[in-house]
């Protein structure tokens, strides 16, 4: 073989060899990572997200199973700035109310302020920021401060804690699906109990990825229930008293 015909083969070899590289990379390249969507759910069950889905919808469509939930609720995104009230109840074996407290919740920017008026005794102020806990009562001027932990912005809030939904072990959760909870679509979440007779039971916000509501049962009998107010986001820059100390001090300002 010639070296002119030697160097057209190379040359044609090279070019399949390039070809070979460019199509099984260029779907890489300019391939997006979907979306998950969730379903519209109702008040009943779990409707087949597929059958909602919309023709011109983009992204992975989930339907929510025992084994799927975690997975989802684990991708929601929480809201960056909001306030809210929680209701908290808590009942004996035979169902009767002990008492409710009640939470006041802002969350701007990684800071939450937390203020909760249990049914007797003073209200107790929490604040979380950047690693620290500031605590106090009202109508004290003494302040406590320590450092916080990553499940501390919703023990401050005394509701159950993502982590707590998340390590379920897959084998306890009993139902899982899509409900409405007060006309917020919901994830739904509902697993046995660390103790024998209990049942857990979450509400997690599709579009907020906060907690609205929870319910614990002992022998078929609610012992614990919390529940959300409407959501309202983003906080208003008029809130920096929800972050000031009561000597003053401004710790953050909404919106900052």
């Amino acid at each position: 073989m010639d070296d002119k015909r030697r160097g057209l083969l190379t040359v044609a070899i090279v070019c399949v060899v390039l070809l070979a590289l460019v199509s099984s990379f260029l779907p890489n390249i300019f391939y997006k990572q979907p979306d998950i969507i969730v379903a519209d759910p109702d008040a009943t069950g779990s409707p087949d997200p597929l059958e909602q889905a919309t023709p011109d919808a983009q992204g992975v469509v989930v339907e929510i199973t025992p084994q799927t939930v975690q997975s989802v609720i684990a991708l929601l995104e929480r809201y960056e700035s909001c306030r809210r009230t929680l209701t908290i109840e808590y009942f004996d074996d035979g169902g009767q109310s002990l008492g409710a407290a009640s939470t006041q919740m802002w969350e701007d920017g990684g800071w939450v302020r937390a203020s909760v008026a249990p049914a007797s005794g003073p209200v107790e102020n929490v604040i979380l920021g950047e690693g620290t806990l500031w605590l106090w009562y009202e109508g004290e001027d003494a302040v406590y401060t320590g450092p916080a932990d990553p499940m501390s912005t919703d023990l401050a809030q005394r509701i159950p804690t993502y982590e707590d939904v998340l390590a379920l072990d897959k084998e306890d959760i009993l139902n899982a699906g899509y409900e409405s909870r007060e006309g917020v679509p919901c994830v739904y979440v509902e697993a046995k109990g660390a103790l024998p007779g209990y049942t857990e039971r979450y509400w997690v916000s599709e579009t907020g990825g906060l907690l609205m509501a929870a319910e614990t049962e002992k022998n078929g009998v609610t012992v614990y229930a919390m529940s959300s107010g409407a959501v309202v986001s983003p906080v208003e820059a008029s809130a920096v008293d929800a972050f000031t100390l009561p000597d003053g001090t401004v710790l953050h300002t909404p919106g900052d």
